[in-house]
């Protein structure tokens, strides 16, 4: 058979196995010769003993060379005489070999100026509240005047000219048309509508009608100029409230001080707080804060956004608050003082005046001094630091405590402990500003025709003292928000803006450096917390005479509008008994008189009687403390001032609306089951229980309520004792601060 006659695949599929096997013998033969009978190999392989003996003579060859330390002609390292090579010692340029951008680039030999980097704030709360802001009545006319008080037993005004510092002179003085300094012309300025309205003709009827609970003096209220005013008279204050979103946030102080070090070439901390920038009215620390940049956005409970970040111009709307405060501002609390470098100027924006009454017992001077707050930690307004003024321990703030929540900050405030340091290092040039809103230490600026201190007429440097400094790691941030609306849910975002330490300055890296005079953080911080602004209406399915005998009823105070309302006959079949809760910022004298007199405070009607098919809101009268500037205290005002009988009192009460405007914003009453003595199906007993009300608000919405779960309502109970006591302390004529 022939080569190409051969067919493999025939052939292997009929021998295939008997050669497979004849390959896999012969290659266990071959294995097993290899292994077996090659010299040195199985068989061959030699004795144990034999090699043990090798493995030992080796071994004592080595010991032997090891101990004789002398090396044999193997051991001598190679002749390299004649085998050298030529050193190359050319220099080589760097600039060829630049490892940017993993590595900073090598500082250049002239040690020119570079801009440091912004830091952010590390950390931030923020919280909504209500405060009642404590201001001064100005008129901005032509000249503008402030009101003040007199006794209408004297004739004349109260004190005189007197000598010292007049702080309101500088705002009527030199200004356009006599208007004071920062005052927006917009007519959206909430004072001048306000006391324009009511009091720019001089008519003081409005408030003087108002019937108190107590027997004060009226005193008569004038306008005088600015620049009449001494501290010899007494300033009228009116109670102005406000509703507010406070941020607090922590500043890495020490690292943004070891930055400007660093990009600025200089050898010290200290180097970096003595250094100034600019020129002549422009001059500032070259290390200085100028204000935090705001961002906020409308969202919803879940924090999903409604709307787009905005600008919510926190500053110049603050500027307005600032201006009819005037100084001075809130104390701070003590223990903040050595996280606020300048006292917190550029940083931390001051806290307006809370208003606190403080009954005038005389005219004059004592009669001021009550009412800024009676003394301890608070001073007249011109008085020398008046605006750094702390907290005694007397003292409680209305304002909630927002720092504590940042840890950062409490972690540097316990090593400040430790440290105990006298001051902590800050700018040793301060410059003297007016009202600014982001400078709690603002100096009171000076007035050519009073005897003025002349540190606080021109920029001073800080007191450079010997005593012990400190370096803290965080120093505290704060923006104010007066522009916040209830019920509504928001976000906020900051930036730090500083000085240009290099602005105007020849010895910088490169020209552009020195052009802008301010530097910010290059990303935005976004607070973590939704700011909820809280309802300021609530409706609950309570009566508070369930639980009230007649007794109780009969020795409730028979002049009382609240008293009254508990009094009311049983509801019929188709009415439920409802209580109104409502946070009342402003509301009117009377149902004649619709100038709305400010309140800031919560108010309660106990038992209004709702018919099903009803809208819920509506006007009710109740007892309300109301600020009377003319008597400088609180009283409890009258709608219908008539006396009573039988208490031989004034009747007390005014007419709150608890309800929306326009009406069909109201919620409605669909429908109510339970309460006391409900008849049981087919059974002629009866049983109390829980009421169950149904609502319907303007959205389509249905709103259940209990009367179980509202009477075990915490926030309610205690929302409500806190009003009632306190219209018994204005009708006791007690100090209600």
């Amino acid at each position: 058979m022939s080569l190409k006659e051969f067919d493999a695949k025939q052939f292997l599929l009929e021998k295939g196995e008997r050669v497979g096997l004849g390959v896999a013998i012969t290659l266990m033969v071959l294995m097993l010769v290899f292994s077996l009978f090659m010299p040195s190999k199985g068989f061959f392989s030699g004795s144990p003993a034999a090699k043990a003996n090798e493995l030992k003579t080796t071994t004592e060859q080595l010991d032997n060379a090891l101990r004789t330390r002398t090396p044999g002609p193997g051991d001598k390292p190679e002749e390299r005489e004649g085998k050298l090579i030529a050193l190359d010692t050319q220099l080589l340029d760097p600039d060829r070999y630049q490892t940017d951008p993993w590595f900073e680039p090598r500082m250049k030999e002239n040690n020119a100026r570079r801009p440091p980097k912004i830091y952010n704030v590390a950390e931030a709360v923020a919280v909504a509240t209500h405060i009642p802001i404590d201001t001064y009545l100005f008129r901005w006319k032509d000249p503008p005047s402030i009101m003040v008080l007199q006794d209408p037993n004297r004739r004349g005004a109260l004190g005189g000219s007197g000598g010292g510092m007049n702080p309101f002179s500088p705002l009527g003085r030199g200004m356009q048309g006599g208007r004071g300094p920062m005052m927006p012309s917009s007519p959206q300025n909430p004072f001048q509508q306000a006391q324009q309205s009511r009091l720019g003709q001089g008519n003081l009827g409005l408030l003087q009608s108002l019937q108190g609970a107590a027997d004060n003096t009226e005193y008569k209220a004038t306008w005088i100029p600015l620049d009449e005013w001494s501290s010899s008279q007494v300033t009228a204050h009116q109670l102005r409230p406000l509703r507010m979103a406070i941020i607090g946030a922590s500043f890495p102080y020490k690292e943004q001080l070891e930055e400007h070090k660093n990009k600025l070439r200089l050898k010290s901390v200290d180097e970096v707080l003595e250094q100034t920038v600019g020129q002549d009215d422009k001059k500032s620390a070259a290390f200085d804060f100028r204000g935090l940049v705001v961002e906020r956005m409308e969202v919803d409970a879940d924090g999903k956004p409604i709307g787009e970040w905005i600008d919510p111009q926190l500053k110049e709307s603050y500027q307005v608050w600032l201006q009819n405060t005037y100084y001075p501002f809130e104390p701070e609390d003590p223990k903040y003082a050595l996280v606020k470098p300048n006292d917190g100027k550029g940083l931390v924006m001051p806290l307006l005046r809370a208003f606190r009454s403080g009954k005038a017992d005389a005219p004059g001077l004592p009669g001021m001094m009550s009412m800024m707050g009676g003394g301890k930690g608070l001073q007249l307004p011109g008085a020398l630091n008046t605006n750094t003024q702390a907290a005694t321990d007397d003292f409680k703030s209305r304002y909630p405590d927002v720092a504590a929540d940042l840890p950062k900050l409490k972690d540097t405030l316990e090593k400040l402990k430790e440290a105990q340091p006298k001051q902590i290092k800050q700018a040793q040039f301060q410059k003297a500003e007016f009202l600014d809103a982001f400078n709690p230490n603002a100096s009171l600026p000076g007035d050519k025709n009073q005897n003025t201190s002349p540190n606080l007429m021109q920029p001073t440097g800080a007191n450079k003292t010997t005593e012990q400094s400190y370096v803290p790691d965080y120093v505290m941030a704060r923006v104010v928000d007066v522009h916040i609306e209830p019920g509504k849910y928001y976000k906020y975002r900051l930036k730090v803006r500083m000085a240009n330490p290099n602005y105007q300055r020849m010895d910088v890296a490169s020209p552009e450096y020195k052009e802008k005079e301010t530097l910010e953080s290059s990303d935005w911080y976004e607070v973590p917390q939704i700011v909820s602004v809280p309802q300021e209406l609530y409706y609950y399915a309570v009566d508070e005479t369930q639980n009230l005998s007649r007794r109780e009823l009969a020795a409730l105070p028979q002049e009382s509008a609240q008293a009254k309302l508990l009094r009311q006959n049983r509801p019929s079949a188709d009415q439920v008994v409802l209580q109104f809760h409502r946070w009342v910022e402003t509301t009117q004298q009377s149902k004649k008189d619709t100038e709305q007199i400010p309140v800031g405070e919560w108010a309660v009607a106990d038992r209004v009687l709702v018919s099903r098919g009803e809208y819920i809101g509506r006007k009710v009268t109740i007892d309300l403390p109301i600020w009377k500037y003319t008597q400088n205290t609180f009283i409890l005002p009258a709608d219908k001032p008539t006396l009573n009988r039988k208490a031989l009192k004034p009747n007390t009460g005014i007419e709150v609306d608890f309800g929306q405007d326009p009406a069909e914003n109201n919620m409605i009453l669909v429908d109510f089951e339970g309460g006391r003595g409900v008849s049981l199906p087919g059974s002629k007993t009866s049983d109390d229980c829980a009421v169950e009300v149904l609502m319907l608000s303007p959205d389509g919405k249905l709103h259940a309520h209990n009367s179980g779960k509202d009477i075990a309502d915490t926030n309610r109970t205690e929302r409500r004792e806190a009003v009632l006591k306190r219209i018994q302390d204005v009708r006791e004529g007690k100090a209600i601060d």
